[in-house]
């Protein structure tokens, strides 16, 4: 009889959560998915009012935490929850009196940062068996709040959705090529880095992700979103991508470090000790300090191609050689807690 798994997590298959659902699948066990989405989208201005007033009291956040409840009836031996925003500390500590499951908590975000964490987050830590950071720098904080058995695995990436990507045709190779890439969303220290280097370098830059819009100089360089295949192919047919962390959030690297050199992209991100630890610095990526060395960097990449397209080769071989997929880490992870 395989092994019951409840997760806990977003399941659209851009998420974690829905990579972990294929990967246990994939491992054999079987599993049993609570969609966050289902309950967290907040489809109208009404909506959006009354959660901001109401809170915990929220009609939706009371049905998820009694859906978790009543799924445990099936007995899972693990319930892996992903971040956990929306799991209330009252419906773990009910799991934990009716029923005997190894809970694992994988946290995608610094559960200390308050951008993109909540109450019932920090209040959860001491009540999970196992709290699994993708953030090297919070382990220490995360123990001083009572989390046990505290350990650092990265993210990875998803093979069927990350590989390099041919354009189909020549208004897709217009569409998508240029020199630079940023694809994600507009943070303050992103807007600052970006405007600087657009008024600094004069490359043909493209960004993706939510909020540029909202900024009137950088519409022109705006992309939209760029999900599936169009991350693919936006990954691919840039010279060079970044990959750029969120500070604030006490980041080491991102979702974005193995996605890009997947999807056959030049990563180019900011040196830190994860990802120093995770690439072979100017062999398999190329990592910058400072505005200055990123301007210089994408200056001499840009005009040196067969030393970049080295490192791209590199970069696509050791992500697909070094098990760092959606799988691997969740190996990792149930052969913390058998």
């Amino acid at each position: 009889m395989s092994m019951r798994v409840l997760l806990i997590g977003a399941g659209e298959f851009y998420h974690v959560g829905a990579f972990f659902k294929r990967a246990l699948a994939e491992l054999g066990y079987e599993c049993t998915l609570i969609n966050e989405q289902l309950y967290t989208r907040l489809n109208s201005f009404k909506e959006k009012i009354l959660f901001r007033l109401l809170g915990k009291q929220y009609t939706n956040y009371k049905r998820f935490n009694h859906d978790v409840f009543s799924a445990c009836a099936s007995k899972p031996e693990i319930i892996l929850v992903i971040k956990g925003a929306w799991l209330s500390p009252d419906t773990i500590q009910q799991i934990r009196a009716f029923y005997t499951p190894i809970l694992v908590n994988y946290a995608t975000d610094d559960p200390f940062n308050l951008d993109v964490s909540t109450s019932d987050i920090v209040q959860s830590i001491p009540l999970y068996d196992f709290y699994i950071t993708t953030k090297q720098r919070t382990i220490s904080d995360i123990t001083l709040a009572g989390g046990k058995n505290v350990v650092f695995i990265p993210f990875g990436y998803e093979p069927s959705l990350h590989f390099p990507e041919i354009p189909s045709s020549a208004y897709e190779i217009f569409k998508f090529s240029c020199e630079v890439c940023f694809i994600g969303a507009a943070d303050r220290n992103r807007i600052n880095l970006i405007s600087k280097m657009l008024s600094r370098n004069q490359v043909k830059l493209f960004l993706y992700g939510g909020f540029w819009d909202r900024y009137s100089q950088f519409r022109h360089v705006y992309r939209g979103m760029a999900l599936g295949r169009d991350y693919r192919l936006a990954t691919s047919a840039a010279k060079i991508s970044l990959g750029l962390v969120r500070h604030t959030n006490r980041d080491g690297h991102s979702m974005r470090t193995f996605e890009i050199p997947a999807c056959g992209g030049f990563l180019l991100a900011e040196r830190t000790k994860e990802h120093l630890m995770l690439f072979e610095e100017d062999k398999e990526a190329v990592f910058f300090s400072s505005d200055e060395e990123l301007f210089d960097k994408i200056n001499f990449y840009l005009m040196n191609d067969r030393s970049r397209e080295r490192i791209r080769q590199a970069g696509l071989k050791r992500v697909r050689t070094s098990a760092c997929t959606y799988t691997d880490r969740l190996r990792e992870i149930l052969n913390l807690v058998k």
